[in-house]
């Protein structure tokens, strides 16, 4: 199969988990790309795939909701953008392999801990902007900026958090999405500005526009028809094996 296949099938399974769960296109794309061309060419590629992805569900979902959540929780995201941009531009190939891992894995642990010990909890469904103004929210607004600009993989600690909030799955999947798709469209500008978005990447983006909508369109008829513990469990395993695969691979 040719790399170009390749990659395509990558971004349509990962648009595929995104559509169905909301989150995840990049933890698990990332991973695969560098098997194939390297996290410094996955980075700035998924950062605009990942704010057309996320801006698509959001009108999807149609969740006004959220837009009760400060400002300031986003302006410490650009800041996070800005710092973890700078920092990918900085970083050796195999340090990024590194870093990735460590996100993915440490994503896997808290899943895999929720589905065992918090499986009956109950929901809100409504956000109080207090809770984003907190120093511990704020902190993980710079984290998830700094890993967006950096890995483009924002997902682990504000899962983490909302999960803590115990946000109703629709809310909580609203959230995920205006969060992701700010942090992406920062991403992106950032990268553009610094040089890593180049004319290939443009072209690879445009021409897989079309896969990565018939991947979303997948995930969401397939929602609710499978169990969320048997699914979440899969994609956690999936996402281990392609944390492992970056320690394995040989870098350059």
């Amino acid at each position: 199969m040719s790399e170009t296949l390749l990659l395509s099938l990558i971004f349509f399974l990962s648009a595929l988990v995104h559509g169905l769960v909301g989150f995840a296109f990049a933890l698990m794309a990332l991973p695969l790309i560098a098997l194939l061309k390297g996290v410094k060419f996955g980075v700035p590629l998924l950062s605009l795939f990942s704010f057309t992805i996320n801006v698509i569900m959001l009108f999807v979902l149609q969740e006004k909701r959220i837009l009760k959540i400060p400002l300031r929780f986003f302006g410490v995201i650009i800041l996070g953008v800005f710092l973890g941009v700078r920092g990918f531009t900085l970083s050796s190939e195999y340090s990024l392999r590194i870093l990735l891992f460590l996100a993915i894995f440490i994503f896997f642990l808290w899943e895999i801990y929720q589905l065992k010990y918090h499986q009956h909890l109950k929901f809100t469904d409504n956000i109080d902007p207090e809770v984003f103004k907190r120093p511990k929210a704020l902190l993980i607004a710079l984290l998830v900026g700094f890993l967006a600009g950096i890995l483009n993989t924002p997902g682990p600690p504000i899962v983490m958090y909302l999960t803590l909030l115990r946000f109703d799955k629709n809310l909580f999947k609203a959230t995920l999405q205006l969060i992701f798709a700010f942090s992406a469209f920062n991403a992106a500008i950032n990268h553009y500005l610094t040089g890593n978005l180049t004319v290939e990447l443009l072209k690879i983006y445009i021409l897989n526009l079309p896969v990565i909508l018939l991947g979303m369109l997948f995930g969401q008829k397939l929602y609710g028809k499978l169990s969320n513990r048997v699914y979440y469990y899969l994609v956690n395993v999936f996402l281990l094996i392609s944390a492992l695969l970056l320690l394995i691979k040989p870098h350059s």
